[in-house]
């Protein structure tokens, strides 16, 4: 069981099969295996030990897939880095996750400098474009050299059944470093049967076969766009790259031009597109269905999308880095039904509703997520007093606040580290941000806590308008006091024309608080 048997299964069954697209330039999944098998030949040549971790920093990009499974195939981890963090970020997670390889986009060559500055163990450089003139001291070779020098690369047989296969299967096989939305990044390990076996049950309850094909606007690097690269090289789907959602028309057109049968997001995507765009006014004929993960979306977005295309499959999803990442999904027949729901078990997946002392709550009682599976991580690297208070037992302790209802359906009531304590009151920001997106001229809102003299914590709204649209701080209040609570309606209330996203389109509220100490908002 090693993450490479799933392109070496796509590889043999569908050889001439277009796996990927990006820009104009295709790759078939002959290709696919042929390079990424001569990449591992040459990274098997360096004699690094085995489970060496080599770090990608790569945008999305047909390279990008043949380095990822490269790695695997090599017998080494991946560490896929954030291409939208600081050169000083990137240099601190090379730093942390001990990589003495890495592989660096040409496109970076101006930051390179500073990337790989007073890190003493890296000792090669590898990239799309010439580097030995940008940094001298760390030797450098180019991919198209590597893939040059390499002989002839026989396909692969069918595997036997890649769940059965046990071997290397609890080696650690990726790092995936977490945003850092809300402070120093993390890296989450995760083994093959992590990565595998989520991948399967993904597959499976999506329905994904080599028909399908994806719109990928999500970073590859985040765990999201991570498992849309894994799944459709484990059906033999194929993945339509495109890193220009800040257009979103474009991305919209080539969705009918290349016939997408699926399209993923977080929250801010859909809204972007539901009020920002043409979306709703296009057939998207060979659109089968979209899915959502990355945080919760707001009742009234998932409605206005029913309203749209509700002769399409939605499935909404949940998860975390943590959990490799699929914890549960809603089945798209259910949505109406459980509207605001996060679903049932992934296949595979255990999902208990806790108390603080570990016993498992009544129905429709508010406890803790814990999750247990062969999905949970095996840890978080070098951090054992983080990696025990969120593992325990073999759990993973989440840190997210749900219920279950009679039905089985699990429903997220709030995050742990989101619970505002105003005046005594434990308010959830996920609630307040729901009411204020049901405002007819609120595209999008975001709700934290900020420090108050008198609350000691005060509930503060960040609030984007749709285009055209105009209203003040007192209709967002009045509009709150309508169905929440007085001690949940937000004190202080600001109006932006776009909310700071990281690159994965979560809203990154680290940074908005630091805007609001700082006066900017």
């Amino acid at each position: 069981m090693n993450v490479s048997d799933l392109l070496a299964t796509s590889a043999a069954a569908f050889p001439e099969k277009t796996a990927a697209v990006y820009s104009d330039n295709r790759l078939s999944f002959r290709q696919w295996w042929e390079r990424s098998s001569a990449l591992a030949e040459r990274l098997e040549r360096l004699d690094l030990p085995p489970g060496t971790h080599v770090a990608i920093l790569f945008e999305n990009s047909l390279d990008y897939l043949i380095i990822f499974f490269a790695i695997f195939k090599a017998g080494l981890v991946a560490v896929p880095l954030d291409t939208s963090l600081a050169a000083d970020k990137v240099n601190f997670i090379i730093k942390d996750a001990e990589a003495p390889l890495l592989f660096v986009q040409g496109r970076y060559r101006r930051q390179l400098a500073e990337i790989v500055e007073g890190n003493d163990r890296l000792s090669l450089l590898i990239s799309d474009k010439p580097l030995s003139k940008v940094i001298e001291h760390i030797p450098s070779e180019t991919l198209a050299e590597t893939l040059e020098k390499s002989g002839p690369i026989d396909l692969p047989a069918i595997p036997e059944d890649i769940d059965d296969d046990e071997t290397g299967a609890d080696d650690l096989a990726a790092i995936f470093y977490t945003s850092g939305s809300t402070g120093v990044s993390k890296g989450v390990m995760l083994s093959h049967r992590n990565l595998v076996t989520n991948t399967v049950a993904t597959v499976e309850y999506l329905r994904l076969t080599e028909k399908d094909s994806v719109m990928v606007i999500l970073p590859f690097y985040y765990i999201y766009g991570n498992s849309l690269l894994l799944t459709h090289a484990a059906c033999g789907g194929t993945l339509l790259i495109d890193n220009r959602f800040m257009y979103p028309e474009v991305v919209l057109d080539a969705m009918e031009e290349l016939k997408a049968t699926g399209f993923s997001g977080v929250p801010s995507h859909f809204m972007i597109l539901l009020n920002n765009s043409t979306f709703t006014e296009r057939k998207l004929e060979h659109l089968r269905y979209f899915t959502q993960a990355g945080g919760a979306m707001a009742p009234e977005v998932i409605r206005q999308l029913i309203d749209a295309f509700g002769q399409k499959e939605i499935f909404i999803m949940y998860g975390q880095t943590e959990a490799a990442p699929r914890v549960t999904w809603l089945p798209p027949e259910k949505l109406e039904e459980k509207l605001g729901s996060i679903g049932i078990e992934v296949p595979g997946v255990t999902v208990e509703i806790l108390d603080e002392h570990g016993n498992e709550v009544p129905t429709d009682q508010t406890g803790e997520l814990v999750v247990s599976g062969p999905n949970v991580m095996m840890g978080y690297f070098k951090q054992p007093e983080e990696t025990a208070q969120v593992l325990r037992g073999g759990k993973l302790y989440t840190g997210d606040l749900a219920r279950k209802d009679a039905d089985g359906y699990y429903f997220i009531t709030g995050r742990r580290r989101e619970i505002i304590k105003s005046g005594g009151n434990r308010v959830s920001a996920k609630e307040v941000e729901e009411r204020i997106l049901e405002h007819d001229k609120v595209a999008e809102a975001a709700v934290f806590g900020v420090n108050d003299n008198v609350l000691g914590e005060a509930i503060k709204a960040v609030v984007v308008l749709k285009d055209g649209d105009s209203t003040g701080v007192k209709d967002i209040q009045t509009h709150c006091q309508k169905t929440l609570a007085v001690h949940k309606v937000p004190k202080f209330v600001s109006f932006v024309d776009a909310l700071p996203k990281l690159q994965s389109g979560k809203v990154n509220k680290l940074l908005l608080k630091e805007q609001h100490e700082s006066g900017a908002v």
